[in-house]
């Protein structure tokens, strides 16, 4: 049995499940980021979700963006995957960096806020988002 493959050629032991986004927004010559309360309210996260049957991780990533936040954006770079256990699934979540390029009224029903990298970090509840930011942010710096 052959490996799973990444889009760029690399061997991965899972492909993902779950796609999200690192999404930022210049203001004031400051760059904001965006996080989202989690379906049950009770913490901070990034935008993120199950990837549908003959989706790409960056449409998916793109659609949850939209669908929990209300915003359309690009994607300015691929980060790495993030693993970890949610109650008895292993979530695999391939995170990118997104530039919003505009903003609407959200499908869900969550609250968003837009912060700088330092509140952010204190604000979402998971390490696994933390580890995917500061990535976004030094990615960002590259692009």
């Amino acid at each position: 049995m052959t490996k799973p493959q990444s889009e760029d050629g690399q061997i991965s032991e899972h492909r993902p499940t779950h796609a999200g986004a690192v999404t930022l927004r210049r203001r004031d010559n400051r760059t904001l980021y965006l996080i989202v309360s989690s379906s049950s309210n009770d913490d901070w996260v990034l935008p993120k979700g199950h990837i549908e049957p003959g989706e790409t991780p960056e449409v998916a990533a793109l659609r949850e963006l939209k669908e929990e936040a209300g915003v359309t954006g690009e994607i300015l770079d691929r980060l790495s995957l993030e693993r970890f256990k949610k109650a008895d699934e292993e979530v695999v979540v391939q995170y990118f960096l997104v530039r919003e390029l505009s903003s609407t009224e959200a499908g869900e029903k969550r609250s968003i806020r837009w912060e700088d990298e330092d509140v952010v970090l204190r604000l979402l509840t998971f390490e696994e988002a933390r580890k995917a930011l500061r990535e976004g942010v030094a990615a960002l710096r590259r692009v």
